[in-house]
């Protein structure tokens, strides 16, 4: 089976400093990748890498295409969407509207036609509106579609950016950090919603999240970062009993998974 996603030697640069250093993976399409690591480690640089954000030697390789050199909009139409460590929606706007904004590439630049329904058939504005409610439907926050983001919790936010990110359809969805702020059982719906995710729609994940015993839980194999480069890789008891991650996360060989 082709992966979905390959990179080759990726490094990123900030001047004399060196954030992401040779990072090779390799993830297969319907797989949940873990990414973890100490802070500073290079994973959120390696996501705005992966996505176009910042400019990085190397190859990416994804769907059968090199898009090392594809601006960030452009991966966006191939498939690629992403979240962020801090929450990015529109405010004073509602949670529909929210969710809408990532599927302007998948609706016409031309409003009168959309609206008109010029082409005949379904109108593509329509179409849009029930996917995003269909999606919101399936994260289980449909009963917010006509409020305004300032209005929810950390938590339905979150749920809600999700939303944005999966209602295009993307190939490869790339979660950064969706734990941050919420509470146990938050989490756990989280967790539930992301199996459910790989099970049922057979979504390509890559999930860099501080909160480790999440990423066991649902990741078919993990990757590590320290300073920039892979340390380890492979299923969750393993990576985690690898005596070089333990040294990374805490300087010991004593590492807590919770």
């Amino acid at each position: 089976m082709e992966p979905l996603l390959e990179t080759q030697d990726l490094t990123v640069r900030f001047g004399g400093v060196v954030a992401v250093e040779d990072v090779s993976l390799t993830v297969p399409p319907g797989e949940i990748r873990g990414i973890i690591g100490p802070n500073g480690a290079g994973k959120s640089t390696l996501f705005n890498a992966l996505s176009g954000v910042v400019k990085a030697e190397g190859r990416i390789n994804f769907d059968g295409r090199d898009i090392a050199d594809v601006p960030v909009h452009r991966r966006a139409g191939l498939g690629l969407r992403r979240t962020f460590q801090h929450v990015r929606l529109m405010q004073n706007r509602t949670a529909l509207e929210n969710v809408l904004v990532g599927m302007h590439l998948e609706i016409p630049a031309n409003p009168l036609k959309s609206v008109l329904n010029l082409g005949g058939g379904v109108s593509p504005d329509r179409a849009a509106r029930d996917r995003a409610r269909e999606v919101m439907s399936f994260l289980g926050i449909d009963g917010l579609i006509l409020r305004e983001t300032g209005t929810l919790t950390i938590a339905q936010q979150r749920l809600l950016e999700l939303a944005r990110a999966l209602a295009p359809g993307p190939k490869l969805l790339m979660l950064d950090e969706p734990c941050a702020g919420l509470s146990v059982p938050a989490v756990q719906t989280l967790d539930e919603i992301l199996l459910r995710l790989k099970e049922e729609w057979k979504l390509t994940i890559l999930l860099v999240e501080h909160v480790v015993s999440l990423v066991i839980d649902v990741s078919d194999s993990i990757t590590v970062l320290d300073k920039g480069r892979v340390i380890a890789e492979g299923a969750g008891d393993e990576v985690m009993s690898n005596p070089a991650v333990k040294q990374a996360y805490l300087g010991t060989e004593e590492v807590d998974a919770a």
